[in-house]
């Protein structure tokens, strides 16, 4: 059985409800591009003080507003909304600078209050060919790492290069591409992990609002799942792919692609033990499985001592934080709050 996309009814639902994080702004960029809108992408390059989003976040805004991603509760958008504007009507890049330390910016600010100091790398974005774009697009579909390099002088304001593995990315203070190489005596370097992919071994219930948190936070999720009984619970909102084997090619979408982590939810004890068995020889940092304890000691008993032991370092079972509450959406809360925290804290620390 084949790989097999999500359905229509989820495509039209996610072209609705746009992820979160840097996946949003990716999205966001290309589909303005693809109707022929230009647009501005912001970049954090420093900050000083309490902020509300820090050095790296991303906001992309066109003419109409802000499109995807947040620096402030909303008090900096109107100013960072006529500064995008700016950008596109002159067509370069521009430094937007936020102070929000000073009595004067609570009396006739933006009165956020924060007492921090903010610089936004504003760059544009045009319909054309941006290397900028691509390098993000570049990112979220291959899973790597985005490399900026971005000048920061008044006169070269704006350019920089974009690497993501070994492709590189470079570009004018227009957003255009740059045909040789550039270097810049003032300069930021910033360096962006991709959007977690996560792989549901299995699915059910909880399936559906694990997809939907997910998609929220700009993850990835693709599912395993073989059985007609089940494929059902698979194709929804927030699966961007259904991989239509058993746990026997787990090694082979496993080599294929870089997964953050592994949840083990088949809702079958023996499919749970072979997916278990092949997790205890991979690279998962991170390998959820739901069900009760018991049931989690009797699983690794059948895999035996030396692949349990393999697995129990990285594993997480029951999968899930310990918030209360019951039903699939409480569980899918609890696993995406585990998740939320593993990847913040621990995935690039490994």
């Amino acid at each position: 059985m084949g790989d097999l996309p999500v359905n229509l009814a989820a495509h039209a639902w996610t072209a609705a409800h746009p992820a979160g994080g840097m996946r949003a702004v990716a999205e966001a960029a290309a589909a303005l591009a693809a109707t022929g809108v230009a647009s501005v992408v912001g970049v954090v390059i420093d900050t000083n003080g309490s902020t509300y989003r820090k050095r790296g976040a991303l906001i992309l805004l066109d003419a109409a507003g802000v499109r995807a991603g947040a620096l402030s509760g909303g008090c900096l958008e109107g100013e960072l909304e006529r500064s995008a504007r700016a950008v596109l009507a002159d067509g370069r890049a521009m430094l937007a600078h936020f102070d929000t330390q000073g009595e004067d910016d609570r009396l006739f600010g933006s009165g956020v209050g924060c007492s921090g100091e903010m610089n936004v790398l504003l760059m544009p974005l045009p319909a054309g060919e941006a290397p900028l774009r691509s390098a993000l697009v570049d990112a979220c579909s291959r899973s790597g790492w985005l490399k900026l390099v971005l000048a920061t002088a008044r006169e070269t304001l704006g350019c920089g290069e974009a690497r993501v593995g070994s492709h590189l990315h470079r570009f004018n203070s227009d957003g255009r591409a740059s045909p040789h190489a550039q270097s810049f005596v003032e300069r930021v370097a910033i360096a962006l992990p991709p959007p977690p992919r996560v792989l549901l071994l299995g699915a059910g219930p909880e399936t559906r609002p694990l997809a939907a948190l997910s998609r929220m936070l700009g993850w990835y999720v693709e599912v395993v799942e073989h059985r007609e009984r089940w494929s059902g619970h698979a194709d929804c909102v927030g699966v961007d792919h259904r991989h239509g084997s058993g746990p026997d090619g787990l090694v082979e979408i496993m080599g294929a692609r870089h997964f953050d982590a592994v949840l083990v939810m088949n809702h079958n004890y023996d499919l749970d033990a072979r997916c278990l068995h092949h997790l205890a020889e991979s690279s998962a940092g991170y390998v959820g499985l739901l069900g009760p304890p018991a049931r989690r000691d009797a699983l690794l008993t059948e895999i035996g001592d030396i692949a349990a032991t393999q697995l129990e370092p990285r594993l997480y079972a029951p999968v899930g934080l310990r918030l209360g509450g019951e039903g699939p959406e409480a569980i899918a809360l609890a696993i995406v709050a585990q998740l939320q925290h593993y990847l913040t804290h621990d995935a690039h620390h490994d």
